[in-house]
């Protein structure tokens, strides 16, 4: 019999008791979900996504001192598309949240891994080299289908995890939000990070990595080697490693620049509002118009009142021109966007930026809605790889 996979391999800052325990505990669970398969005869491969394939899981401790698994397990079902109907099947997350609620487990059935791309692609091949059930053979998903424009995406993704959360929006909580804003926060300033490495020679995969390049000179203009060091174990080690007050719009800013097509760490705000507008104009499509309109949004925070306008202005523009094709969520309240009548300055955490971010919300369902048929090629993809849904049940 084959050993188990290290799920630790890639860790960085964990002991090597905890990566022992952490490994004990979920290949444990791992050969419940196998026994479960297996009792139902249903043909399935079953992979974890996002961390746990790239071996990098991050952990907490309870208040009473017990190791706890951090990372989701993002269990990704392939499954031939007639049995997905399986009532045992649609209803496995919700059994496994209820009986072994000590893991935050989600379930996620694809038919067709072919049309899979980003980091969801990417993971997914890593994670073909130790399926946890398999009863039939995969054709492995090709991971170098992954490409700068996915990464851009994918930016825009944690951009909107982080500053969409409950606790930075003062709204009520999504269904697909981890609890600790926190935790959004250190993930988007390590893709900040990550993002930064657009080539295959590279060879970044997952966190890990932008800690072992923490003194390349890409990443200078962003953070010091040191406190990316300090952001990779608070991640790892969730709740233990405090970590500094950073400008996190200086850095979006910053790191934004080479996904923007700019080849230097500096520039001025006319450049930036130009390469937004250009970029905005090649299509009017609900994907392309919600990323560039919500980098002009996050951009302007950093900005005094004029300079602040001149971003919303543009902010507006883009959703002004925008296709309503695809619209259910913000169609009655797009014009609360377009409009451009706030007259307060916005910052980060007040009533102002607040308000309107309750009608970015309902844009960004609309826009998920097309972006996850894109991802996989289906309509249900894993909530690690997820934006914000209506709330299940």
């Amino acid at each position: 019999m084959t050993a188990p996979h290290d799920v630790c391999k890639n860790s960085v800052f964990l002991s090597e008791d905890v990566k022992s325990e952490l490994n004990r505990t979920l290949h444990d669970y791992f050969a419940i979900i196998r026994s479960l398969f297996q009792a139902q005869n249903i043909p399935a491969v079953v992979y974890t996504g996002g961390s746990l394939a790239r071996r990098e899981p991050s952990v907490r401790w309870t208040e009473d001192g017990e190791l706890r698994l951090f990372s989701d397990i993002d269990f990704v079902v392939h499954t031939p598309l007639e049995h997905q109907q399986d009532l045992w099947l649609k209803h496995l997350e919700s059994y496994l949240k209820q009986h072994y609620p000590q893991f935050n487990s989600t379930v996620a059935l694809v038919s067709d891994l072919s049309n899979a791309s980003g980091f969801f692609a990417r993971d997914i091949r890593l994670a073909q080299s130790f399926p946890i059930y398999a009863s039939f053979q995969v054709e492995p998903v090709d991971r170098d289908a992954f490409d700068p424009t996915q990464m851009f995406n994918v930016m825009v993704h944690q951009i909107s995890n982080t500053f969409l959360h409950p606790q930075w929006s003062g709204l009520s909580k999504g269904a697909y939000f981890r609890p600790e804003a926190r935790y959004h926060y250190i993930k988007l300033i390590l893709e900040c990070l990550r993002t930064q490495f657009r080539s295959a020679e590279d060879g970044v995969i997952g966190y890990y990595s932008v800690y072992h390049k923490r003194h390349d000179p890409r990443l200078a203009h962003i953070l010091d080697p040191e406190t990316i060091a300090t952001l990779t174990a608070a991640r790892e080690q969730f709740g233990t490693v405090e970590i500094p007050e950073l400008d996190i719009i200086r850095i979006l800013r910053a790191s934004m620049l080479v996904h923007l097509g700019f080849d230097r760490t500096e520039v001025t705000n006319e450049e930036l509002l130009a390469r937004l507008e250009e970029r905005s104009l090649f299509s009017q499509h609900i994907l392309p118009s919600y990323r560039f309109a919500l980098l002009a949004l996050m951009f302007s925070l950093g900005e005094d009142r004029d300079g602040q306008q001149a971003f919303l202005q543009l902010f507006s523009a883009i959703l002004r021109r925008m296709e309503t094709t695809h619209l259910i969520a913000a169609k009655d309240d797009l014009h609360i966007l377009t409009d451009n009548t706030w007259s307060e300055h916005l910052t980060l955490h007040n009533d102002a930026f607040r308000e309107l971010l309750k009608t970015v919300i309902l844009l960004r369902r609309d826009y998920v809605r097309q972006w996850r048929r894109q991802v996989t090629g289906e309509d249900k993809i894993p909530d690690l790889y997820n934006d914000l849904l209506p709330a299940k049940g």
